[in-house]
């Protein structure tokens, strides 16, 4: 085997003895097996279910870190080693290190510092550098809190307890840890085989299919895509990836801007985080969060996602109007698009149906697999060859192992919440910065969620904003639900905020355009994300919860009124061109509409809908009177 060889310019690289690819791929395929007959056969108990996952996932993560960067492949084969020896620990020494919790010996603190700083480098190497520098200020503050003045002075606490909550059986083995392990793995797992499966076609063939006859085409079918594919995907790139390369190109060849294709695709992309029942996996740590019935989440999101994608909708129609867009008549092949409904339709129906049952969404997600692989063995057009199974689980395995690190580290920001207090300082400091008043303390949760969102995981966002903002939310009068999908709706949309805006990011590398006017346009294509959250609270029956009938019908009609008339404003169109007045007006119908919901006026609710109506009417006289002039024109 002897040394490694050298390139020319004497930089080390992977031994040939390293097969790399079949390696990661025999890991990635036995993560998978386990992961799947773990649902059906109680291997192990739940704390050890957790550690062989940790491995799994550190394993995965580095070796394909490995791939990477190949000149460092001594330093991230050492991490792989040391991951091993550390989850190896924990699993053979569980019950000795159970039986003097709260009291590590010297092995289990240098054990825990060696999975603190794995998951860090997991992380740093996955997402990037934001969230470890987080997660270091936290362990800072459980370290050198009680320095600090009141009201955040915490209780001193001595090294080896600070690492043995972190780290051993606490912290990284906590509840976020066993949803990563429970669910989200799994239903990466499904969202990876959905795609082998060839069910992506038949997303474009519906996408084509909707806008088929719109002036829009292409953009409303980057919007129905993205929108079915964030059904089972749980990453924003990964379906900005799918549905832009081809949605994007088509939008630039009818006469959108480059840098307007790109903030569609990734307005619609972003969204699929918010689609129901995947949601990006964040669903399932809410459902921990909060005790609320994951199936109840999912129900609840639903009409608010669908207004997202609504809206999102009247930009590209608006937006398309406005630039003279010219029509594309993309074929259609029907023929297809019913071959290959049933591998999207049919595994998505069993999920529903088991889990409205109330079977467990481990158990579901498992079992909607078996019809979906079952259905693309059917045809050969969608028939995976073995190495095409191969790549694509691995591909799924390591995403899932990269979320599983992220999920371990998140454990450790919630267990020093627990051990220094904040979890009640935040809240209270909070209610104190916004006086009590409700308004203001979601003002000041929106604009911490998209802070904290940059750059940072959904899932990461939305657990910092539960444990620091949610309880104030709640003690100012909202419900759990309602809280807590307020601070799941801000971590979604800072994706698509500046200055990071990740998924403005990759769409605009896609478009070959600008970063910064993407991020701009994505800001207005999205802006039911940044509106809805509010009117959910203005109006609960968008989430399903109870309302009277009047307060309710009223209130969807002002949501439908409220969402269109400030997306005329932004597109500054509407039957045809509007006049600084006409959107100053469009502007003040939104505002009324929002007081009527916040105050239950009805004459504001008659005021503001009888306005509208009659911008329309004025609108639709515009325009007829510009044809009857343009064929007056045309006639001389």
């Amino acid at each position: 085997m002897g040394a490694a060889p050298k390139t020319g310019l004497g930089v080390r690289i992977i031994p040939s003895w390293l097969k790399l690819d079949a390696i990661i791929a025999a890991v990635a395929i036995g993560m998978v097996l386990y992961h799947f007959a773990g649902v059906f056969y109680l291997f192990v108990e739940p704390w050890e279910h957790q550690n062989i996952h940790l491995a799994f996932a550190f394993v995965l993560v580095f070796l394909a870190a490995i791939q990477k960067s190949k000149k460092r492949w001594p330093l991230l084969l050492l991490l792989v080693v040391l991951s091993l020896m550390a989850t190896g620990y924990i699993g053979i020494f569980y019950h000795a290190i159970e039986n003097r919790l709260g009291f590590p010996t010297t092995a289990d603190v240098i054990i825990g510092i060696i999975l603190l700083l794995i998951c860090l480098e997991g992380t740093r190497r996955a997402f990037g550098y934001i969230l470890p520098a987080l997660v270091l200020i936290y362990i800072a503050y459980a370290f050198w809190g009680h320095l600090f003045p009141e009201p955040f002075a915490t209780i001193y606490y001595p090294f080896d307890k600070i690492i043995g909550r972190l780290a051993v059986l606490q912290g990284i083995y906590g509840m976020v840890l066993g949803i990563s392990a429970n669910y989200i793995f799994l239903f990466i797992l499904f969202g990876a085989v959905l795609q082998l499966s060839g069910a992506i076609g038949f997303f474009t063939q519906i996408g084509r299919l909707v806008g088929r006859r719109l002036r829009s085409g292409p953009a409303m079918a980057a919007i129905v895509t993205s929108a079915l594919v964030g059904t089972s995907s749980g990453s924003v790139s990964a379906n900005i990836i799918l549905t832009g390369s081809f949605t994007i190109p088509l939008m630039k060849k009818v006469g959108y801007k480059p840098h307007q294709a790109a903030a569609i695709e990734a307005t619609a992309s972003t969204g699929g985080q918010i689609m129901p029942p995947v949601m990006g996996a964040t669903a399932f740590i809410m459902s921990g969060i909060t005790g609320i019935a994951y199936i109840a989440i999912c129900a609840a999101a639903a009409i608010p996602a669908i207004l997202y994608f609504l809206s999102a909708g009247l930009y590209t129609h608006l937006q398309a109007a406005r630039l003279g867009v010219s029509y594309l008549r993309e074929e259609v092949d029907i023929r297809e698009l019913l071959l290959t409904a049933p591998l999207f339709l049919v595994p998505l129906l069993v999920l529903i149906v088991l889990m409205a049952t109330g079977y467990t969404p481990m158990f579901a997600v498992t079992w909607a697999l078996f019809p979906l692989i079952a259905l693309s063995l059917i045809r050969r057009k969608t028939r995976p060859s073995l190495r095409e199974w191969v790549q694509g689980l691995t591909r799924g395995a390591i995403t899932a192992a990269e979320i599983g690190v992220v999920c371990a580290l998140i454990g450790a920001i919630v267990a020093t919440t627990s051990m220094t207090g904040l979890g009640i300082k935040l809240p209270a400091a909070m209610a104190a910065w916004s006086g009590g008043i409700l308004p203001v303390g979601l003002v000041i949760t929106a604009v911490i969620s998209i802070i904290l969102g940059c750059g940072v995981t959904v899932a990461a966002t939305y657990i910092l904003v539960a444990i620091m903002a949610a309880p104030a939310l709640i003690a100012m009068g909202l419900t759990v639900l309602q809280a807590h999908l307020f601070a799941f709706y801000f971590a979604v949309i800072s994706f698509v905020t500046p200055p990071v805006a990740l998924g403005s990011l990759f769409a605009a590398r896609i478009a070959d355009t600008k970063f910064f006017p993407t991020a701009v346009e994505s800001v207005k294509v999205a802006l039911a994300g940044f509106i809805v959250p509010f009117l959910m609270i203005l109006c609960p029956v968008l989430i399903l919860q109870p309302q009277p009938p009047v307060s309710a019908a009223t209130g969807l009609i002002s949501v439908l009124v409220i969402l269109t008339a400030l997306q005329i404003v932004v597109c500054n169109y509407y039957i045809t061109g509007i006049n600084p007045l006409e959107r100053a007006i469009f502007l003040a119908v939104a505002a009324v509409l929002i007081v009527h919901l916040a105050m239950g006026s009805y004459v504001l609710f008659a005021v503001g809908v009888a306005v509208f109506a009659l911008l329309t009417f004025v609108q639709l006289r515009k325009r007829r009177l510009s044809a009857l002039e343009s064929g007056r024109l045309l006639g001389t």
